[in-house]
C-alpha cells in the first residue's frame, strides 16, 4: 500500500471514530503543552536576568567588607589600581534619603558620590538624556536617574534640568558586614538640596544599585556632606572578561578575610544553574503527561483492533499482507500523536505568556530585592554595575529601602518566553514518536490475525 493510501486509511479510521480520537488527542495535548509552556517561561526568566547582568559588564566584581572596623582610603585606591588586570578603580560614597517631588508621595533614593566621568565604565549602557554631568568641583550639582526624574505616581511631578531637588533624611544608613543592622557612628539625618544638572536615560534593572533610582553627585560633594574621606567602597573594573577570576584572586590574596568578593559572571552562572535545574524538574512533570498519553493511545489502538477485527479479515482476504495491516495501524497512531503534538505545542506557546503574566504581574521582573533594613527616613542598597564593590566598616552600606512609594521608583525589565523552533519541533516530534511507539503492539496484534478467524468475528 502506498504512503498516500496509508494516510487515507488512517484518516478514515480516525474520522469514523471522532469522539474516541478527539479524547485521545486531548490526552496527548497535555504533554507537549506542559513542556513547551514551562520550558519557554523558565528560559525566558533566565534569559532576562542574564541579559540584565550582562548589561553591567561581565568584567565586574562586587566586594563587600567582611571584617569589623575595615575602612578604605585613597591608599587602597592606589594599591588596587596597581594590580595586574585592573582597569579602573572608582572610590564612592553612598548616602540614602527620600524625595517628595511635587509634595506628593515619598520616594526612596540613593545618593552616590563618585567620579562621574568614569560612570559609564561601571554602567556600560548609561547615558545622559538631558543636561550634563556636574563638574568634579560642583558642590551643589547632581545628575539624577530616570525614575527619580519621572516618578510613576499620580501625586508626584516630574523633575527637570536646573530644578532644585531637596532630599530629606540624608544619612549613611546601616553598615554591611559583621555590624550589619547597626547604625554607623557618623550617621547623619539632615536635608540637602541639589541643583539638577542632568537626567540619565532609563537603564533598567541594576545589581544592588539601580541607576534609575539614584542621585549621582561628585565625590568631593559627598565627602563634604559626610565630613569623611573614608570611602564607603571602591568600584573596580577588570580590563577584560577573561581575567575577572584572576583579579578576584589578587584581591582576596591582598585583603584576605577583610573582604567578600562576588563577580557578575558567577551570579549569571548561578542563575543559569538554578533555572536549568528548575527546567529539568518541570520537564519531568511534563514527561508524566507524555506517559499518560502513551497509555491512552495504546488503549485506543487496542480497542480499535478489537472493533475492526472483521475489517482486518476482509483486508487480508483481499490480499493485504501482515506488514500492510501493521503499517496502517501504526500510521493511525502516528497521525494521532502528530495532531496532538501540533495542537499541544500551539497551546503551550500561548500558555507560556500567560504563566509569565500571572507570575510577574505585568510580564516583567522588578529590580533585585535586597534585605530590608532601613533607618528612619533613610534606606538604600549598596553596589553598582560593571565594578568591584568594597564596603568598609567605617562607611555603612545600606540594604533595602523605605517602603513608602518604593514601587514608584522601581526599574523593571521585560520578560518574553523563549519559544525557539527547536523547542516547538521537539514537542511535536516527541508526541508523534510516543504515538507511534504506543501503536506498535496493537498493530502487531492486528497483523497476526488469521483471515478466517477475523471474518468469523461479529
Amino acid at each position: 500500500m502506498k504512503i498516500k493510501d496509508q494516510f487515507l486509511f488512517a484518516l478514515r479510521a480516525m474520522t469514523d471514530r471522532k469522539l474516541r480520537t478527539t479524547l485521545t488527542i486531548i490526552g496527548i495535548i497535555i504533554g507537549p503543552a506542559t513542556i513547551v509552556s514551562l520550558d519557554a517561561a523558565t528560559r525566558g526568566y533566565s534569559n532576562a536576568a542574564t541579559a540584565q547582568f550582562n548589561d553591567l559588564g561581565a568584567n565586574t566584581l562586587f566586594v563587600s567588607a567582611a571584617a569589623r572596623g575595615f575602612d578604605l582610603t585613597a591608599a587602597d585606591v592606589s594599591q588596587i589600581q596597581s594590580l595586574a588586570g585592573v582597569s579602573t578603580v572608582l572610590p564612592y560614597q553612598m548616602l540614602t534619603g527620600s524625595i517628595s517631588p511635587g509634595g506628593g508621595s515619598t520616594i526612596s533614593v540613593e545618593i552616590i558620590g563618585t567620579d562621574l566621568s568614569n560612570l559609564t565604565k561601571v554602567f556600560p549602557t548609561l547615558s545622559v538624556e538631558a543636561g550634563s554631568y556636574p563638574t568634579p568641583t560642583d558642590l551643589a550639582g547632581a545628575i539624577i536617574g530616570n525614575s527619580v526624574a519621572y516618578p510613576d505616581i499620580t501625586d508626584a511631578s516630574n523633575v527637570s534640568v536646573n530644578q532644585v531637588l531637596t532630599v530629606t533624611g540624608v544619612g549613611r544608613g546601616f553598615s554591611f558586614g559583621p555590624s550589619f543592622g547597626s547604625a554607623t557612628s557618623n550617621a547623619a539625618s539632615t536635608s540637602k538640596s541639589f541643583i539638577v544638572r542632568g537626567i540619565l536615560n532609563a537603564y533598567g534593572q541594576g545589581f544592588l544599585i539601580s541607576p534609575d533610582t539614584a542621585i549621582f553627585i561628585p565625590l568631593a560633594e559627598a565627602e563634604a556632606l559626610l565630613h569623611s574621606y573614608d570611602y564607603t567602597g571602591l568600584m573596580v573594573v577588570a580590563s577584560s572578561n577573561s581575567i575577572v577570576n584572576n583579579v578576584e584572586s589578587e584581591l582576596t590574596a591582598l585583603y584576605g578575610n577583610d573582604i567578600r568578593a562576588t563577580s557578575v559572571s558567577s551570579i549569571t552562572s548561578t542563575i543559569t544553574s538554578v533555572t536549568q535545574s528548575t527546567g529539568t524538574l518541570l520537564e519531568a512533570v511534563g514527561s508524566i503527561s507524555v506517559l499518560v498519553a502513551f497509555i491512552a493511545i495504546m488503549t485506543t489502538e487496542f480497542t480499535s483492533v478489537i472493533e475492526r477485527t472483521k475489517e482486518i479479515g476482509i483486508l487480508k482476504a483481499l490480499g493485504a499482507n501482515s506488514r500492510t495491516i501493521m503499517v496502517n495501524f501504526i500510521s493511525e497512531a502516528l497521525a494521532t500523536g502528530f495532531i496532538g503534538g501540533l495542537i499541544g505545542a500551539a497551546i503551550g506557546s500561548g500558555l507560556s505568556f500567560l504563566i509569565i503574566g500571572v507570575l510577574a504581574g505585568n510580564s516583567s521582573i522588578s529590580r533585585l530585592p535586597s534585605t530590608s533594613r532601613s533607618s528612619p527616613g533613610a534606606g538604600g542598597r549598596v553596589g553598582g554595575g560593571g565594578a568591584v564593590f568594597f564596603s568598609g566598616g567605617g562607611g555603612g552600606v545600606a540594604f533595602g529601602a523605605p517602603a513608602a512609594a518604593a514601587s514608584a521608583a522601581t526599574s523593571t525589565v521585560k520578560i518574553t518566553p523563549s519559544l525557539t523552533p527547536e523547542l516547538i519541533l521537539l514537542a511535536i516530534l516527541l508526541a508523534t514518536a510516543v504515538g507511534g511507539l504506543a501503536g506498535v503492539l496493537p498493530a502487531w496484534r492486528a497483523s497476526k490475525l488469521a483471515p478466517v478467524d477475523a471474518l468469523r468475528t461479529e
